[in-house]
């Protein structure tokens, strides 16, 4: 990711493993992981509102960067989410499970396949009984040379694409077609490879964690309220204002509730469904 070391980060769809580099965190869900891969819990280490990501309260170009980690495949109106990111950012990174992946380890919950076609994001839809079911989900948990050749074909497991001022995107109705089965014919145990696999993966997690109690302490010297300000109304986008023990907006008057340091900044007809 081409992020500057000042520049302002909104990370939607943070889930359980936020960006280390984020500096705002924006969730649907807080109390529920019905669509979190493991069903882990979120975590909240740093500012966190509760949004739904087709009406971000957020001002126009509030942030320089914006990240969406696997959310798009999440969204009945990609396009729509799209249009909205590009409001709130300048520019950001994309990435989702490629249409391979999604065939072999099928998610339930996820409605697109989805890939990277003369530079325009492309998203298909999926069709019920494509999916290979759980096998592989765990396969990668229980052996090591699943996981060592998974992370040796990376690039075929996601699309990734960083953008700048707009995102080209596109909705197909056509089907896909992949090459998983031979792809997998080549997975295979290799016990050299596996342990020199073993080493370098217990060592890189060890380095993940360090950088990222680094990142959270560095934010909990700097931490500030101000960030508050910066939060608008979801549906009218006037400026809101604590209001008991919740926020209002000064235009409208809908009053937002907050859960405990979070926001919950979602309409009614979004807050129906729980969060």
């Amino acid at each position: 990711m081409n992020i500057k070391q000042h520049d302002f980060v909104l990370e939607i769809g943070s889930g359980d493993n936020p960006n280390p580099r984020s500096d705002i965190l924006c969730d649907r869900y807080i109390t529920t992981s019905h669509e979190r891969a493991g069903g882990f819990t979120i975590r909240i280490d740093r500012p966190m509102v509760v949004a739904d990501g087709m009406r971000l309260p957020f001002p126009d170009q509030s942030f320089d960067y914006v990240i969406t980690s696997h959310i798009f495949e999440h969204m009945d109106d990609p396009v729509g989410f799209a249009r909205e990111i590009m409001r709130v950012g300048k520019a950001g990174f994309i990435e989702v499970p490629s249409a391979i992946s999604e065939r072999v380890f099928g998610w339930n919950f996820h409605h697109w396949y989805c890939d990277i076609r003369s530079g325009v994001l492309t998203f298909t839809p999926k069709k019920e009984g494509e999916q290979f079911g759980g096998f592989f989900h765990r396969l990668i948990a229980r052996e090591l040379w699943f996981r060592r050749w998974f992370e040796e074909h990376e690039h075929e497991w996601y699309v990734r694409m960083e953008w700048k001022e707009k995102i080209a995107i596109r909705v197909k109705t056509s089907s896909v077609s992949g090459d998983e089965w031979a792809l997998l014919a080549a997975a295979k145990p290799e016990t050299l490879k596996d342990c020199m696999f073993a080493v370098r993966f217990f060592l890189r997690r060890c380095l993940r964690k360090i950088r990222k109690t680094m990142r959270q302490l560095v934010w909990n010297v700097n931490n500030s309220t101000d960030w508050i300000r910066l939060i608008i109304c979801p549906k009218c986008y006037g400026a809101l204002r604590m209001h008991g023990e919740g926020m209002i907006c000064n235009r409208c008057k809908i009053v937002y509730s907050v859960d405990g340091r979070v926001p919950i900044l979602l309409v009614e007809k979004e807050k129906r469904k729980g969060y």
